[in-house]
């Protein structure tokens, strides 16, 4: 049997929840069944996500005992067979057209190094406020700079030689591992292109405690990222810079009542204590949250 064009690898943990939608939408693409395989890999998960994901025939299951999302996708890298490797998680929800896209925007990018996707937010679930769902509307997910390497995982594809080439993500790291992976390949001289037609949805973090858990796994990331010399401060100043631009973002956003806005820009702060006081919680020895 000839490859597939397409390699589409999910990794996921616990993940009973999300993961029949994502594999649902995968089955429901325009492109040809054939010409693209889905590779779910599971990270440890108690529950019965591989039960779930062994109900698509069409789904190869591979386990990664060391825990980690990159970890995970790298042993999916090690299985795929495709020409093409994309990569989507398991609560995201691709677009009927995702990979027909791709791969229209890979035909016309021939160099690029990864092609980033849109990452559009939907709300499921309870919502407790609509405060949440505009905090990450504004800052989550700028794909649109994928030349600067912001390309997220959720929404990415690029060709298997770029990995044979460079090597698969730091599995060292929790999070940030896409855009550790992305400068790699763009320092090695392969273009990141945002491909906007490139669809996928994923759930905003709907309350104040995701916010919190998903700020302390991006620190953890950053820390780890960091080289130790001067880490403490080399991350605390970059938090200080963040807010402040955030703040001012919030500010100049047109739409917002002044309202909230102020709330906005408390949540800004709220969340840049939950990053320093993670920093310290590193500098003390503690590991990087993985959730």
């Amino acid at each position: 049997m000839s490859p597939p064009l397409i390699s589409v690898i999910i990794p996921v943990w616990n993940g009973s929840d999300v993961i029949g939608r994502c594999l649902t939408a995968l089955r429901e693409q325009t492109m040809p069944a054939g010409q693209f395989e889905v590779i779910v890999v599971d990270n440890g998960s108690t529950d019965n996500t591989v039960k779930l994901a062994c109900t698509f025939p069409e789904v190869v299951v591979y386990t990664e005992d060391r825990p980690g999302s990159y970890a995970a996708r790298n042993r999916g890298l090690r299985h795929a067979r495709g020409h093409y490797i994309a990569f989507t998680d398991a609560d995201c929800r691709p677009d009927p057209k995702w990979l027909e896209k791709a791969l229209e925007a890979a035909e016309r990018n021939p160099r690029a190094g990864v092609l980033a996707g849109q990452i559009g937010l939907f709300e499921e679930g309870d919502f407790s406020s609509a405060l949440f769902s505009d905090y990450e509307r504004l800052f989550s997910f700028p794909q649109a700079l994928a030349r600067r390497g912001n390309c997220a995982t959720a929404n990415w594809m690029s060709r298997r030689e770029i990995f044979d080439k460079l090597g698969g993500f730091d599995e060292n790291l929790k999070s940030g591992g896409d855009r550790a992976m992305a400068l790699r390949i763009r320092g090695a001289g392969y273009p990141l292109v945002y491909v906007p037609e490139m669809i996928v949805g994923h759930p905003v973090r709907a309350t104040r405690e995701e916010l919190i858990r998903k700020r302390r796994r991006l620190s953890g990331g950053r820390w780890d990222r960091t080289q130790p010399s001067g880490r403490l401060a080399r991350v605390l100043g970059v938090t200080l810079y963040d807010t402040a631009r955030r703040i001012r973002r919030v500010w100049m956003t047109p739409g917002l009542t002044i309202g909230r806005k102020v709330a906005l820009m408390r949540l800004t702060m709220d969340l840049s204590v939950v990053a320093t006081r993670e920093y310290w919680r590193l500098f003390l020895g503690r590991r990087s949250a993985r959730q």
